[in-house]
């Protein structure tokens, strides 16, 4: 039962992880690395994907320590939450809001609501900061009700791509 509340404890602290360093890190010293996820793109791998490498780098070393050294079995649990946090992530951000897969799915009333919030962070690089629960305060989001620029460029040039087949 302790591991399956410091898997769930994991998963739950890399969304204020994540927030963090999107906020602090990816927008301000890896602006660098996180800008070319801010432009559309044509390659499908962009910079910006060695922040999630790293996160997982950082799992697979839980994993390692968990497994070889007596008495550290709950860093295993910690890396099952991490690595299932990255992977709602993969779903979220990649399959369901940027479509950088190129994969149909459903993403519902909880995934559309995604993409609105996410929508917001693209068109002003401000809040929101984080994935799964994405808070922004209500005015902001008036703002960006009215503004018709295009949000995300890599689901609009998806979109495209479907027409041209």
């Amino acid at each position: 039962m302790t591991a399956v509340l410091v898997a769930a404890g994991a998963f739950v602290a890399m969304e204020a992880v994540s927030y963090l360093m999107h906020r602090f890190v990816m927008h301000r010293i890896g602006w660098s690395v996180h800008a070319d996820h801010h432009r559309p793109n044509r390659s499908g791998w962009e910079r910006n994907d060695l922040f999630p490498t790293s996160f997982s780098t950082l799992a697979i070393a839980l994993f390692f320590v968990g497994t070889s050294r007596p008495g550290f079995g709950l860093l295993v649990a910690a890396g099952i939450g991490m690595t299932a946090y990255g992977m709602a992530y993969v779903y979220v951000h990649e399959v369901c809001i940027h479509q950088r897969l190129h994969v149909d799915v459903p993403v519902g009333r909880y995934g559309e609501w995604l993409r609105r919030m996410h929508r917001i962070h693209h068109l002003y690089g401000g809040e929101p900061y984080g994935m799964l629960l994405p808070i922004v305060p209500g005015a902001l989001r008036h703002r960006a009700a009215l503004d018709e620029r295009e949000p995300l460029p890599r689901a609009a040039s998806t979109r495209a791509r479907r027409n041209r087949l």
